[in-house]
């Protein structure tokens, strides 16, 4: 094949110029290139999914085919709505404020589309999870990146500034890549902030249920937030089915009108036998979100003790999975990442590619895996140091 483009023009549209592909997703295409331990990605082993609801599935395959309602399954709309109400004590109408998407990241990118106008400014708190990036890139959103590295804690002064000049705010919470669980006064400041500027919350809460700390609130828990945010969650973490993409959107009725036309043109509905298997997902018993939790704390004292015995420096998070390391070295962070999988045989994400520019002086662990895997890396680590 010929090395010149048959284009007599860049091929590329201005959405997507200056973007790269997901730098998590070319960490794991490397550790499957190295035969390396994938501690990159937040996947979970094959034996973490409950098996009723692996079986669930198994059984909608007969029966379950084809297309469901756009919006998603009744049963499965009906169960998210039920188990909102019980939990987060909000309620949302299942024929108007809950979308079934596929996955959370298509429920974040679809709610970006339909709400946010060319040249609006899009608060997130950085550093942050990759995706969020070129999603307001997709929406025409002028990013205003806050960064919260040093002390991993909101400064009210700074949103304050910020929100004066925008119109979209994303939450990640619990947060992906620190693990910071924000607290319930930084969210009270959100929801003053985004009050008095009007603006539209936009929350990630995938890692609901994978919290270590007892002031975790959820931000719809907070007065008036509610009535402003739209919450992307889903089955994928939770009941360890990243492969399924089930995401759930809860949202007031005139931000969901808006979002579900952008979901109805580009994913029509998730995958109809996973819906059916979110309804079985969804009636678990509440000691399995409490067994969930306190396996992933397991892993993480096993992670965090590994890193500092290997003479690495993690920072011990609240919630989700993952644990941002620093190392001792002067390289910079994505060739340091790179040498873990080529010599160490461990894959982690280089810092840098959970900022809008610039370079980090970590590298983002996940702990994910099951703590045999996790205790094997860790061997790796010790048995290779190059650091």
């Amino acid at each position: 094949m010929t090395q010149s483009s048959p284009f007599p023009h860049s091929v590329g549209s201005e959405r997507v110029t200056g973007m790269r592909e997901s730098v998590i997703r070319e960490m794991t295409r490397e550790a499957h290139k190295h035969d390396a331990i994938n501690l990159s990605q937040g996947i979970p082993d094959e034996d973490e999914t409950p098996p009723r609801v692996k079986q669930a599935a198994k059984d909608a395959i007969d029966t379950s085919s084809q297309y469901t309602i756009t919006w998603g399954l009744p049963e499965l709309r009906d169960a998210v709505a039920e188990r909102y109400a019980e939990w987060k004590g909000v309620s949302y109408d299942p024929e108007t404020e809950i979308t079934i998407t596929t996955g959370t990241s298509e429920g974040i990118v679809s709610t970006l589309l339909a709400l946010c106008d060319p040249g609006d400014g899009v608060i997130y708190f950085e550093p942050t999870y990759e995706s969020y990036i070129p999603a307001v890139q997709f929406a025409g959103g002028r990013p205003m990146p806050l960064d919260i590295t040093d002390g991993l804690e909101i400064d009210a002064d700074e949103l304050r500034d910020a929100a004066e000049d925008a119109s979209i705010l994303i939450l990640n919470h619990p947060h992906n890549p620190t693990g910071t669980v924000f607290s319930p006064s930084e969210l009270e400041v959100i929801a003053d902030v985004a009050a008095a500027e009007d603006l539209i919350v936009v929350t990630d809460e995938i890692y609901e249920h994978i919290v270590y700390t007892d002031d975790y609130v959820s931000p719809v828990e907070i007065d008036g937030l509610a009535d402003r945010t739209v919450v992307c969650t889903g089955m994928s973490k939770t009941y360890s089915v990243t492969g399924w993409r089930v995401g759930f959107v809860l949202a007031p009725e005139p931000l969901s009108a808006e979002l579900r036309k952008v979901h109805d043109y580009t994913s029509i509905c998730a995958p109809t036998p996973f819906q059916q298997a979110g309804v079985e997902a969804l009636s678990l018993p509440d000691d399995y979100y409490t067994d969930v939790a306190a396996s992933y704390e397991r892993r993480r004292e096993t992670l965090y003790d590994g890193l500092r015995s290997v003479g690495l420096d993690p920072v011990k998070p609240d919630g989700a999975y993952y644990m941002l390391t620093r190392y001792p070295t002067d390289v910079d962070d994505t060739e340091f990442a790179l040498r873990l999988i080529r010599e160490a045989g461990v894959a982690v994400v280089p810092g840098s590619s959970f900022y809008t520019e610039g370079t980090a002086d970590w590298v983002r662990f996940t702990f994910s895996r099951n703590e045999a895997t996790i205790e094997e890396a860790i061997a790796r680590l010790d048995e290779n140091r190059f650091w």
